[in-house]
């Protein structure tokens, strides 16, 4: 099957959430009940239940909880052969009656859309549940810090200073990051956000120790001579948008690339690839 079909497509992702949801239930709940002790943490003094610690602590609660999802979104990512470990599952997979197009972005979206917003959920529900027994203790200034959950876009409400370029580039620096989970979940069939964890930090030392070599070979006013022209007659927007069509370039490859591997799943994997 090459041809996208939507309807195969919505049956794929059916199938994909109906066979995990044992997994999705525990997720929920587990995350909802950690959140909720993350910020109970935060916010409630240990000798003095009545007396909350106030704006900054709650803040501290969320970012922490903030911080935790955005480790688990790059874990889940990494997943996108969660359901094609073991041999019975790569069997069933490789069986389903749909393209490897579909199979691929089924995986995707339940990886690192449907997860990611399941623990965006639980963070929003320990948030309320936080702020319900902050209401029951008689805490006063009770703040949500929800502001710290997701994107705060920087619009001028009079429309004078639309600074988009800053969150465009976020945008696509965040999904760049996540393209390069999904690659190393394809190519690493075993403990994939590890192998992909450790495959990054050595190829960001290596790289950062031949830039710095070559820097130095170089020499630092060769480099400012040349690099000075074009700082000075670009402005940081310019700059913003430039980096984020590169990195968005780099994102479709990746994505393009782990579909290429996803097609060449096999009941027994590859030796060299499965680490």
């Amino acid at each position: 099957m090459k041809n996208f079909n939507m309807n195969r497509f919505w049956q794929v992702l059916k199938w994909t959430v109906i066979s995990e949801k044992k997994s999705i239930f525990t997720t929920a709940v587990a995350f909802t009940v950690a959140f909720l002790a993350i910020q109970l943490f935060s916010c409630f003094t240990i000798f003095d239940l009545s007396r909350g610690l106030g704006t900054g602590a709650t803040n501290a609660g969320i970012m922490t909880c903030d911080a935790i999802l955005s480790f688990m979104w790059l874990y889940y990512c990494s997943g996108v052969l969660g359901n094609a470990r073991t041999r019975q599952q790569r069997t069933t997979a490789l069986m389903l009656p749909a393209s490897n197009t579909e199979k691929f972005f089924a995986r995707i979206i339940y990886c690192c859309i449907l997860m990611p917003v399941l623990l965006y959920v639980a963070t929003v529900a320990a948030t309320g549940l936080r702020m319900l027994l902050e209401l029951i203790a008689g805490h006063e200034n009770i703040v949500s810090g929800l502001s710290f959950l997701g994107l705060n876009l920087h619009i001028n409400v009079n429309g004078a200073n639309l600074n988009l370029f800053n969150d465009f580039f976020m945008i696509v620096n965040n999904c760049w990051i996540f393209s390069l989970f999904v690659l190393g979940g394809v190519f690493f069939h075993q403990r994939p956000f590890i192998w992909t964890t450790v495959t990054l930090v050595v190829v960001g030392i290596v790289l950062g120790t031949l830039l710095f070599y070559i820097g130095v070979m170089i020499g630092e006013d060769n480099i400012e001579r040349f690099f000075s022209p074009w700082f000075k007659t670009m402005s940081l927007e310019t700059f913003e948008f430039i980096v984020s069509l590169i990195l968005t370039a780099f994102t479709v490859f990746n994505v393009w690339f782990s579909y290429r591997l996803f097609c060449r799943l096999q009941l027994v994997q590859h030796k060299w690839f499965n680490v």
